[in-house]
């Protein structure tokens, strides 16, 4: 056992929906959006992405900020 690593299906799929957003985005699954309902968050759904090592497609939402103050 390995106490200071992190292992599983959760982490790789983090590493890989990481790995897809562009370096000013936030990617996150539909899973987080669900958890988020209700809070003020926006998400643009970015469709369904096949993702290495995983079978089915994931579909991903991208985090859209908004500034404060902003319309």
């Amino acid at each position: 056992m390995d106490y200071d690593d992190l292992f599983g299906a959760a982490v790789q799929l983090a590493a890989r929906i990481c790995d897809s957003a562009d370096s000013k985005a936030i990617l996150v699954a539909n899973v987080i959006r669900e958890l988020c309902m209700g809070k003020g968050f926006l998400f643009a759904d970015t469709g369904e992405q096949a993702l290495r090592g995983f079978e089915d497609p994931v579909r991903l939402y991208e985090v859209r900020w908004q500034a404060e103050g902003s319309p």
